[in-house]
């Protein structure tokens, strides 16, 4: 039994990785409203706060990027645009980075 130790670990380690899907489109969405609904509640918009705004949005995207890339290390799997799914199955992870982008 243990002489077959090594050809499992290397059909273990030559399996293809998981895939596991983010709704990336429904996040940012949901980033747009936010920030449109805190525009919205002022009369105008000055220069200021459309440079606060920008710089929001970027560290939004940042943060959007560097959670999927620590969720696929924990995962061990590979994280797709839930829309990019075509067929099958796959776990997704939207509400986990929802969540976890609210740190």
């Amino acid at each position: 039994m243990l002489a077959l130790a090594p050809v499992g670990y290397m059909a273990w380690k030559n399996l293809p990785p998981k895939v596991a899907t983010v709704d990336l489109q429904k996040l940012v969405e949901e980033e747009q409203k936010h920030t449109i609904d805190v525009l919205s509640k002022g009369s105008s918009v000055s220069e200021e706060q459309r440079a606060a705004i920008e710089k929001l949005t970027i560290e939004f995207a940042k943060k959007l990027s560097a959670n999927i890339d620590s969720l696929g290390v924990e995962c061990r799997c590979v994280i797709v645009n839930k829309a990019a799914l075509l067929g099958g199955t796959a776990i997704d992870y939207t509400d986990l980075v929802r969540e976890r982008m609210k740190r």
